[in-house]
């Protein structure tokens, strides 16, 4: 079966450019958070297309062009250290299509690929391991985020990768109910021997078995492990449903579902056998303004959960399939569908998390303290970012 690969590169910056945060409405809890600046730097001379914050490690800011390979070093006061690429056929290559990094025990880079794999690179990039990849897929098509699509974790004294691939399973050219019944969700790969094993079917009482089938884009997992606990916080992007799972063992084990409140998030009932395609990632014209997870993080004890609504105005989404919508009304539903931030207390409690504009839409959490960026000036290109830092503090 040939794949099916899908991945819009002027439709990812577009839709980085075109979105961004507001304040959310408060919850059932009257208490609401905000995120404090701490400090920041300036990053200046960069010239790149999409410059995103990839992480802090040992003193070091690391920062990648998602439009390409480019890597950019820089120390604590905002001056350039080194910059690598990894283009071409070359050793541990990578493209736009890879992943934020993460940093495993040793320092080193960890990234997944869609296109090539994953790859594990010392900081001057040379090459540790270079993994080819999984099995043919169908790739995610997204905005550029700070928000990580995977996760690098440490089970029993080795180091695993935690994603999603989209994979495409072998199966008889049928894309309805009983193959989402038997697909599973979640693959972790052992970054020694590139050993991958597949988790997570939809567990009983998900929407996704209903009988109906879905864009791929409503199928992918967002978690979050905690290696403390060992337990596994996951949600499916278009479902509110939080899915807690003790991983303790060699296999994650369900212990607990439960429905999350999201203000403005409803929830797709799916599309009939044979309406859509397998595989296809999504369609705007049919489904505007979708309902989305966008993140899972621990914060503390608590869970950081970001996600869009849809708005209220039906009226006005079905202009915007018929185009016949007004830039008033497109701009009035942008507005209602901006990103929303809620903080999950272990007791169930739901609290509204106030946010600065942010870059990307997007934020990058790293134990206590949370990187964001300054969204440069639209009129200018610009050649210098901020990086910002600070933590949650209650109003």
């Amino acid at each position: 079966m040939r794949p099916l690969l899908i991945f819009i590169a002027s439709f990812l910056i577009l839709s980085c450019e075109n979105s961004s945060t507001s304040s959310n409405e408060e919850h059932s809890n009257s208490q609401s958070y905000y995120l404090e600046k701490l400090d920041s730097i300036i990053l200046k001379d960069v010239i790149a297309r999409v410059f995103i914050f990839q992480g802090f490690h040992e003193g070091q800011y690391f920062f990648r062009d998602m439009a390409s390979s480019d890597v950019y070093v820089y120390d604590e006061e905002g001056e350039l250290l080194d910059k690598w690429n990894k283009e071409g056929d070359v050793p541990g290559k990578f493209s736009m299509t890879a992943s934020n990094f993460s940093f495993d025990k040793k320092g080193n880079l960890v990234l997944l690929d869609i296109m090539n794999g994953i790859k594990v690179l010392k900081k001057n990039s040379e090459v540790v391991q270079d993994f080819r990849i999984y099995q043919n897929q169908v790739s995610l098509g997204a905005a550029f985020s700070l928000f990580n699509t995977e996760q690098l974790i440490q089970k029993n004294g080795n180091q695993y990768l935690i994603y999603s691939l989209d994979i495409i399973e072998e199966y008889d050219q049928k894309y309805d109910p009983e193959f989402l019944a038997r697909r599973k969700n979640l693959l972790m790969t052992d970054l020694e021997t590139n050993e991958t094993k597949e988790y997570i079917q939809f567990p009983e009482g998900s929407h996704f078995l209903n009988g109906k089938v879905y864009f791929f884009r409503d199928l992918r997992p967002i978690f979050h492990y905690d290696e403390i606990s060992e337990r596994l916080y996951l949600m499916f992007k278009s479902e509110p449903i939080l899915y807690t799972y003790d991983w303790s063992g060699d296999n994650p084990e369900l212990i607990d579902q439960k429905k999350i409140p999201l203000e403005g998030f409803q929830l797709y009932e799916g599309f009939e056998v044979g309406a859509v395609d397998m595989g296809q990632i999504g369609n705007y014209q049919i489904r505007p303004y979708p309902s989305d997870i966008l993140n899972i993080s621990k914060y503390g004890e608590d869970l950081l959960i970001s996600y869009t609504p849809t708005p209220q105005d039906k009226s006005g989404i079905a202009s915007v399939i018929e185009k016949q919508a007004t830039d008033e009304t497109k701009k009035r539903l942008r507005d209602e569908a901006r990103m929303k931030t809620v903080l999950l207390r272990p007791n169930g409690d739901l609290l509204n998390v106030a946010l600065p504009e942010l870059y990307y839409t997007s934020f990058k959490v790293d134990g206590n303290t949370i990187y964001w960026m300054k969204k440069p000036d639209p009129n200018t290109e610009s050649e210098e970012f901020t990086l910002y830092w600070g933590e949650l503090k209650a109003k």
